[in-house]
C-alpha cells in the first residue's frame, strides 16, 4: 500500500494535538448550555427533594391537624357529662328529701341534651337494718316489686343476700325495672369504683363494664360522685350516698368524631389503669398497633380518677404518599434549562409560605373575632381556635408599657386560676405571648350576663334566687381557699350567669386577676407582686373589706366573705352597700359606717335569716364574720324562710327574658364598637 504524502498526513503527535484542540473548542462553544443543564438538573433534584419532603410534611400536618381536632372533641365529649354529674350531686347535697319526681325533672333536660349518657342514678348508703324501710318506701312510690338485688355467677338477678351494708340503685333516669334495686356492692367493677369514691372523697370512674342489655363488644363506664352529710366533717363515714352516671363509651366517642374524619383516622381509647386484657374501651374498625410511628399520635385523657389514652393512626391509604409531581419535576427539569427560574421561584414561594405559617403560629392557633370588654388588668376578645370548636375568649394585658409588675400579676392570674377545677370557676385553656411580647391567655367563653347587668336590667332579685347564686359562688371560692388562693375582686361584674350542661342559672366566677396565693406568700417563694407602688389599692371600692383598705398586704380569705356579702346585698337591694362621691368617701364608709339592713332599703321582702347572714359577712372585724367559706356554705344551706328557686323557675326566666337580655347586650356592644370605629376614622381623616 502506498504511503500517504507528508503534506496530507500529519504525524501522530500532531493528530493528538488536533483532537485536544477540537474538544476544547467544543467545550467552550457548549459551555453555557452545559452550565444551564447542570444547574437545571441540580435545581430539579433540589426541587424534587423539597417537594417530596413537603408532600410528606403536608400529609403529616393534615394527620396531626385532624387528629388534634378529634382529641379535642373527645376530651370535650367526656368532660361535659362530668359537669352534669356534678350538678346532680349538688341537687342531693342541697337536700336529703329529694323525691323521684324532682330528680326526674332535674336530670331530664341534661339527658336530652347529651344522648350519650345512658342513665343518671342515685345510690344511697343503706345499712342492713334499714333495708326493709327503703324497700317499703320505694314500693309506696309506685315501684311494684322493688327489692335489693344482686347478680349470680350465671348472670341471673336474684334478691340480695343479707349484708351489713348495701349500695342499691334507688333513683334512676331513664328508669329501668331490672336495674332499680341492684346492689352495686354485689358487682366487683362497680364496687371498686364506689369504694374509691367513698375513700378518696371525690369522683371515681369504673373500669369498662357491660350493661345488661348490651352485647359483649359494647363497653360502658360508671362514674360515682360522693354526696356528703355536711353536718359532720367530710370523711368516708359522712358519705350518705353517691350519684352515678352511666354512659356507653362508643356512643360518646362516635359523636365526637365526624364521619369524614372516621374514614381517614382510626381511633382507640385505652384505660391505662386497667389490666392489659381490659384496657380497650373503644376501637374503630381497623387496628391501630401496626401503623407507621411517624403517623401515630397518642394523647393523655384524665377522666375522673383514671388515666386514659387516646391513640390515633391513619385509615387505610388515607395519607398515602404521592411523589408523582416530584418525579415529574425531576424528569422534566433534566431537559429544560428554563427550569432554573421555576426552581428559584418555587424555593422562594416555599420559604414565604413557611414564613407565613411561622408568623401565624406565633400567636398560637387563635383568631380574634370580637372585642367583649375591658377591665383594669386587660382586654377580652371572643376568639376562634383553628382546630377546636369550643367557645373561647382571649384576654390580653392592657396598655402598651408592659410594666413588669403588671405582666407578673397577669401571668400569675393564669397560673393560679389554672389550678382550679370547680365547675363554677372559669376554665383556663392556654396562655402565651404575641410576637410583640403581649401576654395573653385563652379561657372558656361564657355566653351569658353578669349579675351586675342582670340587676341593672331586672332590678332587685328574689331572696331565693340570691341565695341560689351566692351558694354557687361560695362553692367555687371554697375550692380556691382550700388551695390557698383568695380572689380579692369579687363583685357582680365578675360573676357571670349562663346555662351550662343543660342547667339554667349557672354561675361562673371570673377574673382572678388580683388573686393572692396565701401558701406562696407564707413560704416566701413568690414575689409580693401586689405591693406595687403604682397600685396601692387593689379591688373594686364598693366591695372592698375594711382590712383590704387599711392593710391590703395582710388580707386573708375573709375579704372574699365580705365581698360576697356585699354582692348579696346588691342583688337584694339593687344598690351597693355604700355609695359616695369619691373613692375615698366609699372607703371611709367601709371602714367606719355600719351598713343599713337590706330590708330598710328595698320594698321587696327580705327574709330575716338571710339578712342576718349578709350582715355577718359585712362585719368590720374579720373575726366577727364566718370563719371560712365552708362555714358560710353550711349556713346558706341551713337558711329557713328563704324559699326555693327551682329549675323550672330558672328555665322560665331564661325563656321569657334571659335570651332577649343577652341579645340586647350584644347589640349594645356592637353599637359601641361601631361608634368607636367611626370616631377613630374621623380622627385619621
Amino acid at each position: 500500500m502506498a504511503s500517504a504524502s507528508p503534506a496530507l498526513a500529519p504525524a501522530s503527535g500532531e493528530r493528538v494535538a488536533l483532537v485536544r484542540s477540537a474538544r476544547s473548542a467544543g467545550l467552550r462553544s457548549h459551555g453555557p448550555s452545559l452550565v444551564v443543564f447542570l444547574v437545571g438538573c441540580a435545581l430539579s433534584a433540589a426541587a424534587f427533594l423539597v417537594l417530596k419532603a413537603r408532600t410528606q410534611d403536608r400529609q403529616r400536618a393534615a394527620f396531626n391537624a385532624e387528629s388534634g381536632m378529634v382529641v379535642a372533641n373527645l376530651r370535650a365529649s367526656f368532660e361535659l357529662p362530668l359537669e352534669v354529674l356534678a350538678a346532680a350531686t349538688a341537687l342531693f347535697a342541697a337536700s336529703d328529701t329529694v323525691t323521684r319526681a324532682e330528680f326526674a325533672r332535674f336530670v331530664r333536660p341534661a339527658l336530652e341534651r347529651y344522648p350519650g349518657i345512658r342513665a343518671l342514678e342515685y345510690v344511697p348508703v343503706v345499712q342492713g337494718s334499714e333495708r326493709e324501710r327503703y324497700e317499703r318506701e320505694a314500693q309506696a312510690d309506685g315501684l311494684t316489686g322493688f327489692g335489693f338485688r344482686q347478680l349470680t355467677a350465671s348472670g341471673a338477678m336474684v334478691p340480695s343476700a343479707g349484708a351489713d351494708e348495701y349500695l342499691p340503685i334507688y333513683f334512676m333516669e331513664p328508669s329501668h325495672p331490672l336495674v332499680l334495686g341492684f346492689d352495686c356492692l354485689s358487682e366487683p367493677v362497680r364496687k371498686a369504683a364506689a369504694e374509691r369514691a367513698r375513700s378518696r372523697l371525690t369522683a371515681a370512674s369504673s373500669e369498662r363494664l357491660r350493661l345488661f342489655e348490651d352485647p359483649p363488644s359494647v363497653y360502658s363506664i360508671a362514674v360515682f360522685q360522693p354526696v356528703f352529710d355536711d353536718t359532720t366533717p367530710r370523711t368516708r363515714s359522712s358519705v350518705r350516698g353517691l350519684t352515678v352516671e352511666v354512659f356507653r363509651v362508643r356512643s360518646l366517642a362516635e359523636r365526637a368524631i365526624e364521619e369524614g374524619q372516621r374514614r381517614r383516622i382510626e381511633i382507640a381509647l385505652l384505660d391505662l389503669d386497667a389490666d392489659a386484657d381490659k384496657r380497650v374501651l373503644f376501637e374503630s374498625e381497623a387496628p391501630v398497633a401496626e401503623a407507621d410511628p411517624a403517623f401515630r399520635m397518642e394523647a393523655a385523657l384524665r377522666f375522673a380518677d383514671r388515666n386514659w389514652s387516646i391513640v390515633l393512626t391513619p385509615g387505610a391509604h388515607a395519607y398515602a404518599g404521592d411523589a408523582g409531581a416530584a418525579w415529574l419535576v425531576l424528569l422534566s427539569g433534566v431537559g429544560m434549562s428554563g427550569l432554573l427560574g421555576f426552581g428559584l421561584s418555587a424555593v422562594k414561594t416555599i420559604r414565604r409560605l413557611r414564613g407565613q405559617v411561622r408568623e401565624a403560629q406565633q400567636f398560637g392557633q387563635y383568631t380574634l373575632l370580637e372585642r367583649l370588654g375591658e377591665g383594669g388588668m386587660g382586654v377580652v376578645y371572643k376568639a376562634r381556635h383553628a382546630l377546636l370548636r369550643r367557645p373561647t375568649a382571649i384576654k390580653l394585658l392592657a396598655g402598651q408599657d408592659h410594666d413588669p409588675a403588671r405582666v407578673a400579676r397577669f401571668e400569675r392570674e393564669v397560673q393560679l386560676t389554672s389550678e382550679l377545677t370547680h365547675p363554677n370557676t372559669i376554665a383556663i385553656y392556654d396562655y402565651g405571648r404575641t410576637p410583640a411580647g403581649v401576654f395573653y391567655y385563652a379561657m372558656e367563653h361564657i355566653d351569658g350576663v353578669t349579675l351586675e347587668q342582670l340587676v341593672q336590667s331586672a332590678g332587685p332579685l328574689p331572696a331565693a334566687r340570691v341565695s341560689h347564686f351566692i351558694q354557687q359562688a361560695a362553692s367555687a371560692l371554697h375550692e380556691a381557699h382550700g388551695l390557698g388562693l383568695i380572689h380579692r375582686d369579687i363583685k357582680p361584674a365578675n360573676l357571670m350567669l349562663c346555662r351550662r350542661g343543660g342547667i339554667p342559672d349557672f354561675v361562673k366566677v371570673m377574673d382572678f386577676g388580683l388573686v393572692k396565693d396565701l401558701a406562696a406568700g407564707a413560704s416566701g417563694g413568690a414575689p409580693a407582686i401586689t405591693r406595687s407602688t403604682e397600685i396601692n389599692l387593689l379591688g373594686t371600692p364598693s366591695y372592698l373589706a375594711p382590712e383590704a383598705i387599711a392593710k391590703p398586704s395582710e388580707v386573708d380569705a375573709r375579704v372574699d366573705l365580705y365581698a360576697l356579702g356585699a354582692v348579696a346585698y346588691y342583688l337584694l337591694v339593687g344598690q351597693p352597700v355604700f355609695t359616695g362621691e369619691s373613692i375615698v368617701e366609699v372607703c371611709g364608709h367601709h371602714l367606719h359606717t355600719p351598713p343599713v339592713p337590706p330590708s330598710e332599703r328595698t320594698h321587696h321582702p327580705v327574709p330575716p335569716a338571710l339578712e342576718r347572714l349578709i350582715l355577718r359577712c359585712l362585719e368590720k372585724d374579720p373575726t366577727d364574720r364566718f370563719p371560712s367559706m365552708e362555714a358560710l356554705l353550711h349556713a346558706l344551706r341551713e337558711l329557713t324562710g328563704v324559699g326555693h328557686w327551682s329549675t323550672e323557675d330558672a328555665s322560665a326566666w331564661w325563656r321569657e327574658r334571659g335570651d332577649a337580655l343577652i341579645q340586647s347586650l350584644r347589640d349594645e356592644r356592637q353599637l359601641a364598637l361601631a361608634k368607636t370605629a367611626g370616631m377613630r376614622a374621623a380622627q385619621v381623616s
